[in-house]
């Protein structure tokens, strides 16, 4: 049997000791060398040095065709993403997550992660003694982690109430947002949203930051962990039409946006990918709407070159769409006429156009002229079409 464990802490360690000492292949990743001094000069296994959200650490350390997969490290939510990849992309049967909190724990379980809490463990067997009574089973302990919801005031908002949320949302500009991450990108984003009229709550957990986000913000900031099911349920995310997460670590923005989605019924949620080859996984993990900094940079750098006219902007790769800027001139077909009029294609939208130092945004009556920038969205089978009704071939 082959198996891979993340994190080479006292509880990975202990764990790949025992293992290898009945006979299986181990491997075991921790991003601190230093840590697999803990494994002695004994273990036959494979050590990898690296992060466990990082699709090649994962297959350097033979997770193709393992049969069981450990996520132990201290951290819930690197837990949660590495799990996620284990048995998404990579098909490990079993796969098993340490989570200290017992909340995020109860919903990963229902994504087929076996998840343990050592939290609502330890914390029951201590109830238990003090009353000077019996140890249950370890499964009844685990269960005590449908209490926990009781215990934090967390209850998540039944079925029905997330379907009524994302149908009266639907095509409605956003009431309320919330933003994960008060560093640069979170906090002009937040000053952005505000400007616009916006109702934002902007969320962060670590606390000089958060001190110094409120001297500005007032009331806008709110101090906590936004990926703990508990915060969410004091912030109203039950109440959220678009949730924006731009931390500074993949991981968490996977979590928040995972769980404001699937267990709050969030029809919108937006995730930076600070990694670019996590763009992919987000979206196998079902985040759709990602923005990584790199691929942007990238896509502008393509940006500079114009052809005919007729320049790709940014190729939204995943849904088979672009956006396409077109510079008219006084022998385009399109000039003189009103958009209304252009009888355009099935699968392109005209998005906005500028006119010397101003833009609008395209309506049926707006009317093309000379010197017009006009952008549009589109499928490439509906911009050649296009281009050829708005912009002279």
């Amino acid at each position: 049997m082959r198996v891979v464990i993340l994190g080479c802490g006292r509880v990975g360690s202990t764990l790949a000791l025992m293992l290898d000492l009945e006979g299986m292949e181990v491997s075991v990743i921790d991003k601190d060398p230093d840590s697999f001094q803990r494994l002695g000069e004994s273990f036959r296994g494979k050590t990898v040095a690296g992060l466990g959200i990082d699709v090649e650490v994962l297959q350097e350390s033979g997770i193709e065709g393992a049969d069981a997969f450990f996520a132990v490290t201290n951290g819930d939510n690197t837990n949660i993403m590495a799990s996620q990849i284990a048995k998404v992309k990579f098909g490990v049967p079993k796969v098993f997550a340490r989570i200290y909190d017992p909340l995020r724990a109860q919903v990963y379980r229902e994504l087929g992660i076996e998840t343990v809490s050592a939290t609502m463990l330890v914390a029951g067997m201590l109830f238990d003694r003090l009353f000077d009574r019996p140890y249950r089973d370890v499964a009844d302990y685990l269960q005590l982690t449908h209490q926990a919801f009781r215990l934090y005031a967390a209850n998540l908002p039944a079925p029905e109430q997330i379907s009524a949320h994302q149908i009266k949302s639907e095509g409605k500009r956003p009431s309320y947002i919330i933003v994960a991450g008060g560093g640069k990108v979170g906090y002009q984003l937040t000053k952005a949203l505000l400007q616009e009229g916006y109702e934002v709550l902007l969320v962060e957990k670590r606390p000089q930051r958060y001190y110094l986000l409120r001297d500005d913000l007032g009331e806008t900031v709110f101090y906590g962990d936004a990926c703990e099911i508990r915060t969410m349920a004091q912030i109203g995310m039950e109440r959220a039409d678009l949730v924006i997460a731009v931390t500074g670590d993949d991981e968490d923005n996977l979590v928040f946006c995972q769980v404001a989605k699937r267990w709050f019924g969030v029809p919108r949620a937006i995730a930076r990918v600070n990694t670019p080859t996590n763009e992919e996984i987000f979206h196998m993990l079902g985040i759709d709407e990602t923005i990584s900094a790199t691929n942007l940079l990238f896509q502008l750098v393509e940006q500079v070159i114009a052809i005919s006219g007729f320049l790709p902007l940014a190729l939204l790769r995943r849904s088979g769409l672009e956006i396409v800027e077109m510079k008219l001139t006084e022998n385009s077909p399109a000039v003189g006429k009103p958009v209304r009029e252009l009888n355009l294609p099935q699968g392109c939208l005209l998005i906005a156009l500028v006119r010397g130092e101003s833009a609008q945004v395209v309506v049926g009556e707006t009317v093309l002229q000379p010197s017009d920038t006009v952008l549009a969205l589109a499928n490439p089978d509906a911009a050649r079409q296009m281009r050829k009704i708005i912009v002279k071939e």
